[in-house]
């Protein structure tokens, strides 16, 4: 139960950037704290959207399953499973990297008003 809290405030940190900074723009000119609030709403929006269009179009390939695949398959230490090992761990990367991908689009998407 804990572990699923400090799963889900993993982007603390983020938020906390965001909070300091939105502080500092309505310190400096209150005036633009529409515009800041109404931005930051935005990339957040689309960062969600994007995280969540790739778990859903890709539902079978998730890259947290490939790490865990991988790590099951180097603690049995079988003969022939380097191969696969490596296989495990490159598909692993390439899913890390096509969330990244797809989510940076609904960023952008977002970010520049479309």
């Amino acid at each position: 139960m804990f572990t699923t809290l400090i799963d889900k405030l993993r982007a603390l940190p983020w938020l906390l950037l965001a909070l300091m900074a939105t502080a500092v723009v309505a310190w400096l000119a209150p005036y633009q704290l529409g515009v800041l609030v109404w931005s930051l709403s935005k990339l957040a929006f689309g960062a969600y959207l994007g995280y969540w269009i790739d778990r859903t179009i890709f539902h079978y390939a998730r890259p947290h399953d490939f790490f865990h695949m991988a790590n099951r398959l180097a603690d049995q230490d079988l003969r022939n499973g380097a191969r696969h090992l490596r296989h495990l761990r490159h598909q692993a990367s390439l899913a890390t990297l096509r969330r990244a991908a797809v989510m940076a689009a609904a960023i952008l998407a977002l970010g520049l008003g479309v």
